[in-house]
């Protein structure tokens, strides 16, 4: 099907205007497949989507390289009949605003018989209560890194990666299947991760191990129970049973909201193990006093010097 420019241009001010407002209703036509969470261009492989959210593939007039993947939308179908669903795929050659739902999602929507709908839809904050997530790709390392977010309640613009304890960040670049990528890494094992919404919130992750296939829980989501910054800190492991817990502060720019301060303690997927806190032992600073040391008296010495003859 094609579209005039002035058409294609007006489905792109809508988006944008959606993607920035939240509320803007975008329409499109609604069809469905067999659906692929863990296989889609969203690469979602470790991801099981909560009970109360459908999954959607969307255009990919839309896709914007993968930065609509994980955005929660409300689907309102021909009968009035709402859902919601959070965008996992890419449908490729669909028109713009364009959803290929999963199958469960489109006869939420209407009898699937019908085979194409007519739709329309918003942005929308996912009702999700649980924290996010960072799941490492497989053979990252101190010379390649990639990293995705999972479980993120609002459409994820940045994430960055600290070397120094947070006095500086280095930024990444997302790719069309939603990994977060830097290709020479950072030269560390071990790195503090920020996560930032579209709408500017902020999520800390502190000591993030760079290993293959690593999920790290944070203790927080976007925004908070009170739609405040939400900062987390954890250091998670995939050797090892103990974790380390630390409390950060961080005010995103451009905002005013207090920060609620959280500290969580979080760990890869493994195996239930026990977890011991090493005890914190405070050495005192002892300054050496210094030995006196004596002047030495210059010592005069008396010349004779002969009278010279006349």
């Amino acid at each position: 099907m094609h579209f005039s420019s002035a058409i294609a241009a007006s489905a792109v001010f809508a988006l944008a205007s959606g993607a920035v407002m939240g509320k803007r209703a975008l329409s499109g036509q609604a069809t469905f497949y067999g659906g692929n969470l863990h296989g889609g261009t969203c690469s979602f492989s470790t991801y099981t989507l909560p009970s109360s959210i459908f999954g959607t593939a969307l255009s990919d007039s839309n896709w914007d390289d993968a930065a609509e993947c994980g955005a929660c939308i409300t689907v309102t179908g021909p009968a009035g009949n709402n859902i919601t669903a959070m965008i996992v795929d890419m449908c490729p050659g669909c028109g713009p605003n364009h959803l290929d739902c999963f199958p469960d999602a489109f006869s939420a929507l209407a009898n699937p018989t019908l085979g194409v709908i007519d739709v329309t839809w918003s942005y929308i904050t996912c009702p999700i209560s649980t924290p996010l997530q960072l799941h490492n790709k497989e053979g990252v390392s101190a010379y390649w890194f990639s990293m995705q977010v999972v479980n993120a309640n609002k459409r994820v613009t940045s994430l960055e990666v600290s070397t120094d304890g947070g006095y500086t960040w280095k930024s990444t670049t997302r790719q069309s299947y939603n990994f977060f990528e830097n290709s020479s890494g950072f030269g560390t094992s071990m790195v503090d991760v920020k996560v930032t919404s579209i709408d500017g919130d902020v999520v800390l992750v502190k000591g993030v191990e760079v290993t293959p296939n690593l999920v790290v829980t944070a203790s927080a989501n976007f925004g908070g129970s009170s739609g405040t910054v939400a900062t987390s800190a954890a250091v998670a492991s995939s050797s090892s049973s103990s974790s380390t817990s630390v409390t950060v502060q961080y005010p995103p720019p451009n905002t005013k909201a207090p920060i609620s301060t959280s500290t969580t303690t979080t760990s890869a997927y493994l195996a239930p193990q026990s977890t011991s806190y090493p005890a914190i032992v405070v050495y005192p600073v002892i300054t050496p006093t210094p030995t006196p040391t004596s002047t030495p008296t210059p010592e005069i010495v008396y010349v004779t010097i002969d009278a010279c003859p006349a």
